[in-house]
């Protein structure tokens, strides 16, 4: 087609003149052939053959299109075919055009992975369907979106809009409506770029790219001789080359320190840098053997030394000396410290913008302390030149811009009394987007794409927001649930059906069966963060009651969250009156937290149904302690059991009573008396009240040893203490103030 070649000729002679990307959507009835002569008008402009990643999804084992496709460009491209679905694979590979097929599905999250596998003077291909026909339809990724009540009708195409606006608002993008024979773009004329080349020498060294890398190399190999605690912390927006760098580093390092741990939120996302790892060993004269997993590499070994992934918590529990953490801002700040902390050199690279999450709040929650640490000398090293294009790279501008990567919230100087308002996308300008958006980006350590797609499109979704004027200053999304019918509700209990959404009486049903809590109307909180400026003055605790206030104004009958069970955030939920009503029997691989759904009644039969669920939930966690619960904090596990609260008293047996007040008389033992103390323990727990004997401290230690059967020194930490004979007396105490609490008297 004319209209296609003409301007692919004029958009492929400016990306490669400049060395700059650009995007084409072509958009309407085209066939396979016509796709393939736009390749091959842009491979005659390189004047050699190129190579393109193609996506969409797969019909059985094919990705479709892929076959026709390859037979069409013949010699003039390679093909990569590649599923939606493992869109991460891609990362780290480097491709001249990017095809994506956005016919059936689009996900932002793969729009942020496969874009930046475009080098620079290459071309980002998106091929849709006639543009009214696809805003009237529903990509795969939308359809899981229409959660009941809501049917399919009900979702919002949102996104879809904002991808062709920002298409027609961006510098080099065009959009090719074959529909309607229109092109919208303009010339972009840019100065020829010059790759960058590091001014570095050495066989290690030279194999980087920037000066900046040989920065990081320099850092990474300072470590080998620093005394005392080591840290580099490494950050850069995507595409700047950071892992490849840390693998160099490494590589220089490796001979001195018997073992390296490695850690990211994935396994995927460090093997770029054993892959440089490798390099930089073999640049050395050495012979490094991968460790290899289900086809990926999980470590490096050469001689008796080791490289080897660790999933997050793994990683801080282990002695080894040397840490290294890749897209530090994706996993929690908490265990950041415990990697710090348990290791002599620790290395974290973070991404500042991009797909993984934000790193601003990795900035300012964990460089801001760590750069207070007395005992750790810290070096700091910023990325800013592209490795795969040149600076300014318009895509780069239009990527970030679609996505929000770097959203960023206002500046309130201050405020009086802020308003709750009701935020509507809809109605609502780019600007309040960004600054609503702006505060997750600066609070939450993961942010992904498609949770923009999520609030944008999903009808069961919607967001609120305290506001001074124009100025977000809480940002709260809300996701409704509930109200399920009673197929659905079966279909759930007997996990013959998945609903999308649901998430708190899905885990309900799942682990209670509670069918009366599913058919109740409430929200659940999906996200609340306050602007970082503004935190700790009582905005997020206000923003909460107003939620319950309008969700009781609605006749909704509970308003409740999901999280990670930190104990900030634990304290937080519950000082605001929610109660625990589920804990997880996993914990999250990056995290290493369990999950706990907290809920808040607004009616009488959701009160009943709280209280019942806390009971349950209690009664499973207090017979668990010892086995999958073994390794939760005993904070952690107070916190939780420190809810709710029934009629419950210890029921001792003739022994167990003569054997309890031996022990308090100091003439038995505590392994004599360990089932009499677990007993009480239970009782105490259960019939949680205000008026409790026990302080927070001698509960931990309770919770540590007698539930958990952890040994004494494993307990130490729950109480503070680090006497073995301190930690006995505390025990004997403990059971002394039980003992007189239930009115243990002789048998």
């Amino acid at each position: 087609m004319a209209l296609i070649e003409d301007c692919v000729h004029r958009v492929s002679a400016e990306a490669v003149e400049s060395g700059e990307r650009r995007l084409i959507a072509l958009a309407g009835g085209l066939r396979i052939e016509d796709i393939a002569e736009a390749i091959k008008a842009y491979a005659r402009e390189r004047g050699r053959p190129v190579t393109v990643l193609y996506s969409n999804v797969s019909s059985g084992e094919e990705v479709v299109g892929a076959r026709a496709l390859a037979e069409s460009l013949s010699d003039a491209a390679s093909l990569t075919p590649i599923d939606f679905d493992e869109s991460e694979l891609a990362l780290g590979g480097t491709w001249d055009v990017l095809l994506a097929d956005f016919s059936a599905q689009m996900r932002p999250d793969d729009i942020g992975r496969l874009v930046e596998t475009v080098r620079g003077g290459g071309l980002v291909v998106f091929t849709l369907p006639p543009l009214e026909a696809w805003l009237s339809s529903l990509t795969l990724f939308q359809r899981k979106l229409a959660s009941p009540p809501y049917s399919e009708r009900d979702v919002r195409n949102l996104f879809k809009l904002r991808f062709l606006k920002s298409i027609r608002e961006s510098e080099g993008a065009w959009l090719i409506d074959l529909e309607a024979e229109s092109v919208h773009g303009k010339p972009r004329r840019a100065r020829a770029h010059q790759p960058p080349k590091a001014r570095a020498e050495g066989p290690v060294r030279s194999l980087a790219l920037t000066d900046e890398q040989v920065e990081v190399i320099d850092a990474v190999e300072e470590a080998r001789e620093a005394k005392g605690r080591y840290a580099v912390v490494v950050i850069a927006n995507r595409g700047r080359g950071k892992s490849a760098a840390l693998g160099l580093g490494l590589s220089l390092i490796m001979k001195k320190f018997k073992a390296i741990g490695v850690t990211a939120p994935s396994l995927h996302g460090v093997q770029t840098l054993f892959e440089f790892l490798e390099r930089g060993l073999r640049a050395q004269g050495l012979s490094p053997a991968p460790i290899v997993r289900d086809g990926e590499r999980v470590g490096v070994r050469v001689g008796r030394r080791v490289a080897v992934y660790l999933s997050p918590p793994s990683l801080a529990d282990s002695d080894i000396k040397v840490k290294v953490v890749d897209e530090a801002a994706s996993i929690p700040t908490y265990l950041l410290f415990r990697i710090l902390r348990s290791s002599r050199v620790a290395i974290f690279s973070s991404t500042i913008h991009g797909y993984e999450g934000a790193g601003r709040g990795f900035s300012q929650k964990f460089l801001s302390t760590l750069a207070e640490e007395k005992s750790t000398r810290l070096r700091i090293v910023e990325m800013r030149t592209p490795i795969r294009y040149p600076p300014g790279d318009p895509i780069e501008k239009w990527l970030y811009k679609l996505l929000l990567l770097d959203a960023e919230p206002g500046e309130p100087d201050g405020f009086s009394d802020p308003e709750y308002i009701k935020v509507d996308f809809t109605q609502a300008g780019e600007g309040l987007l960004k600054k609503w958006y702006g505060i997750y980006v600066l609070a939450h350590y993961r942010n992904r794409p498609n949770d923009l797609a999520i609030i944008l499109d999903a009808p069961h979704h919607s967001a609120r927001a305290l506001a001074s004027g124009s100025e977000p200053l809480v940002s709260i999304q809300l996701a409704e649930e509930g109200r399920l019918e009673d197929d659905v509700i079966e279909g759930i209990i007997a996990r013959e059906r998945d609903v999308p959404g649901h998430m708190i009486p899905s885990r309900i049903l799942m682990y209670y069966g509670l069918r009366g809590f599913a058919r109740l109307w409430g929200w659940r909180i999906v996200r609340i963060a306050t602007h970082p400026a503004l935190q700790r003055r009582g905005l997020g605790s206000r923003a909460l009651r107003e939620v319950c206030r309008e969700a009781m104004e609605r006749g909704m009958d509970w308003v409740g969250s999901g999280f990670g069970a930190s104990e900030e955030l634990l304290r937080f939920w519950i000082r605001n009156g929610f109660t625990p009503i589920h804990l997880s029997p996993t914990r999250n691989q990056v995290s290493g937290e369990y999950s706990v759904f907290v809920a808040k009644p607004l009616t009488e039969r959701a009160e009943a149904m709280v209280r019942q669920l806390n009971l349950e939930m209690k009664k499973r966690v207090l017979q668990s302690l010892h086995d999958i619960y073994f390794s939760m904090p005993p904070e952690i596990a107070r916190l939780i059991l420190a809810t709710g609260g029934v009629p419950a008293r210890p029921k001792l047996t003739y022994s167990q009573k003569l054997r309890l007040l031996g022990y308090i008389r100091g003439y038995n033992s505590y392994e004599m008396t360990c089932d009499a103390l677990a007993e009480l323990a239970r009782a105490y727990f259960l019939g949680w009240h205000s008026k409790r004997p026990l302080t927070e401290g001698e509960e931990r230690l309770l919770i540590a040893k007698v539930l958990q059967g952890k040994n004494w020194d494993l307990a130490k930490p729950a109480i503070g203490l680090k006497k073995q004979s301190e930690l006995f007396d505390a025990m004997r105490s403990i059971a002394r103030k039980l003992a007189a609490y239930y009115k243990v008297s002789e048998p």
